[in-house]
This record gives C-alpha cells, sequence and structure tokens, in this order.
C-alpha cells in the first residue's frame, strides 16, 4: 500500500503537481502547508512525500523480513542496514520538524549559542558519527553495542546531511541541496538493504 501511495505522489508530481494539489485540497490543505513550510515547489513537495513514503514502506517489508524466524539465523547485517536507514531517515526528520518549529518562533530559547557562536546541529551529527564509528571499531561481535553504533552512525549523518544545504550554500538552510543529498543518501542505503535482504532471502532457501 505504501509502495503504491509513494509511486502515486511521484507519478503526480510529474504529470500535474498543482492539478493533483487541487483535489488534495478538496479534503485537506496539509500538503499545500508542507511546501509552504519545506520552502519547496509543488512538484518537489509531492515527489519528497511520495519517496518518503515508498521508503517506509520498504523499510517495513525489512521489518517483517527480520520479524519472521525463518530469516533470523542469517539477518544480521540485514539488522544494521536497517538500524543505520531508519535511524537516518529519522533524524533528519526530527532535526527539519525542530528547525521548522524554532522558524514559526514558538520555540527559539531553544537554539544554542557559544561566545556568540550559533552551534548548529550538524556539530552533533559529527560527534554521533565519531561516537558510532569508535564503537563499530571496538565492538568485538557483541550485538547490542552494534545495534548502538550502527543507529547513533545513522542519527549523525541525518544530522550532517540536514544541513548539507546550509553548509554548501553558506548560509541557506532551506537549499534544495538538503534534500537532493537526503535521497541520494537514502537511495544508497535502501539498495543496499534490498541487497542484503536479496542474499538473506535465498541463503534462507538453501
Amino acid at each position: 500500500m505504501c509502495i503504491i501511495s509513494g509511486a502515486t505522489f511521484i507519478i503526480a508530481a510529474l504529470i500535474d503537481a498543482v492539478f493533483f494539489l487541487n483535489v488534495l485540497n478538496m479534503f485537506t490543505n496539509d500538503f499545500i502547508d508542507a511546501a509552504m513550510l519545506l520552502r519547496m515547489t509543488y512538484e518537489s513537495t509531492l515527489m519528497f512525500i511520495g519517496y518518503t513514503i515508498l521508503l517506509f514502506g520498504m523499510l517495513s517489508s525489512a521489518f517483517s523480513m527480520l520479524r519472521d524466524h525463518r530469516f533470523k539465523s542469517n539477518s544480521k547485517k540485514l539488522q544494521i542496514q536497517f538500524i543505520i536507514l531508519s535511524s537516518f531517515i529519522i533524524s533528519f526528520f526530527i532535526a527539519r520538524t525542530f528547525v521548522v518549529l524554532l522558524s514559526a518562533d514558538i520555540n527559539p530559547a531553544c537554539q544554542l549559542w557559544m561566545k556568540g557562536y550559533r552551534v548548529h546541529h550538524f556539530f552533533f551529527g559529527i560527534g554521533l558519527l565519531v561516537i558510532g564509528g569508535w564503537l563499530g571499531h571496538f565492538q568485538h561481535g557483541r550485538r547490542l553495542v552494534t545495534w548502538i553504533s550502527a543507529g547513533l552512525y545513522g542519527g549523525g549523518l541525518g544530522l550532517v546531511v540536514d544541513e548539507f544545504g546550509l553548509l554548501l550554500t553558506f548560509g541557506d538552510y532551506w537549499a534544495i541541496q538538503s534534500y537532493i543529498f537526503f535521497v541520494l543518501i537514502s537511495q544508497f542505503f535502501l539498495i543496499t538493504l534490498l541487497f542484503e535482504s536479496y542474499k538473506v532471502f535465498n541463503a534462507s532457501r538453501a
């Protein structure tokens, strides 16, 4: 269902985004509001929403495979890929939601400043990447530490990618580059997840 819904949004964006949004506007204004909040064109908003729905659909399928006892014995790498992609997506959207709330002047006191400099959350992302990499190097096969390392890695990367546009444009947080890098990196993780799922499926049949 998620795959069909996501594909519908993407196809609608390619054909006629304005018409599709007007149809949706008969039921809810949320999609137009989303375009305004995300500072994106209607076409880009529909494509991004559709792609996100597709991602969650793929993750749901992978999660179902992880819960199936037939695949558990060969699913160690699949678990790691799942955690990395999930934490990457979650941290990206949490960061973007937080910035949207700050932009709405709901709670500007949450901004962190040190000696006149604003500390952006990509610094925290870099910190999580360092800690996750360090744990991954010294985990010695312990499953829980491996999961934590994967979660920190994906979460840290999500925070960094959320401000890719800001870094590349020297200040424009809402630059389209952040969304582009999110799609590219999540596609890479998704391909590795699907490839690992294919390997696990074949191994279970052997």
